[in-house]
């Protein structure tokens, strides 16, 4: 089982890198090739720790290297699956091993490009209510009523953020180029409330909003430290709601009894 859930982690982290590098460009994922210059890699080059192995790391045409988010993504699913497979029965890992591979798809694009793709969110709510649906323990009323008060949460803030952003802009009399909240993460709180239910819902989102709030007075002591700190700085908040999402959903079913 364990040598199982080591292949499946591995292949799926290398699925994710795909779609990391493909969707926020809305292009179907393809051979890999260096985004710089566009020359192809090595097949072995497709996963990233492979290719580290075989020394594909860097571009054969232009020196660029591939980074490091491949292979840690690829690490992290490795290692999760097999965590995930010693913890839970075969029907529960697999639920728990597709909800956490989602979350990382989207916390890794929102961290490059500071977007929460429809394309992602979309068909995982449809999967995830669907599964919630058919939890006993769950039921639909929790599972979609989960769904509609982290999207209405989410709106509000949305809603609430714009007219913050409004008002600044007027007191310092230039537009700001960021908002609060884009409505990518109004999305995804109403994943984070289909995949937890009610009222898991609402104590995620409090952990996300607690833990970005945490981040945020970090980020400015140390950039007043540096004397380079600049107000309304933007930074993905789409992680932060993943973390306290899952920080949920792995007690979840210790908290509320489910």
């Amino acid at each position: 089982m364990i040598a199982l859930s080591l292949i499946l982690g591995w292949g799926v982290g290398a699925v994710i890198n795909a779609l990391a590098d493909s969707l926020p460009f809305r292009r179907p994922p393809a051979k890999p090739r260096c985004p710089s210059c566009g020359g192809p890699r090595p097949a072995a080059a497709i996963s990233g720790l492979a290719g580290r192995v075989v020394g594909a790391g860097r571009c054969a045409y232009c020196g660029t290297s591939r980074g490091l988010r491949a292979p840690i993504v690829e690490l992290a699913t490795s290692l999760g699956s097999i965590a995930l497979a010693l913890a839970y029965p075969p029907a529960r890992f697999l639920i728990a091993f597709l909800i956490s591979a989602v979350f990382l798809l989207i916390v890794v694009i929102d961290l490059e490009h500071r977007l929460v793709l429809n394309a992602v969110v979309a068909p995982a709510a449809v999967v995830f209510a669907i599964l919630g649906t058919l939890d006993p323990g769950r039921g639909p009323l929790k599972t979609l009523l989960g769904g509609l008060v982290g999207f209405l949460a989410f709106y509000l803030l949305y809603v609430l953020g714009g007219l913050f952003g409004r008002v600044v802009s007027r007191l310092r009399g230039s537009p700001l180029s960021e908002v609060p909240f884009g409505f990518g993460d109004v999305n995804l709180a109403g994943l984070i409330g289909l995949v937890l239910g009610w009222p898991g819902v609402l104590v995620a989102l409090v952990l996300g909003i607690f833990a970005a709030g945490a981040f945020s007075l970090v980020y400015m002591a140390w950039m007043a430290a540096r004397r380079r700190y600049s107000a309304f700085t933007p930074f993905p908040y789409g992680p932060f709601l993943v973390l306290g999402a899952l920080a949920v959903y792995f007690r979840i079913w210790a908290v509320f009894g489910e």
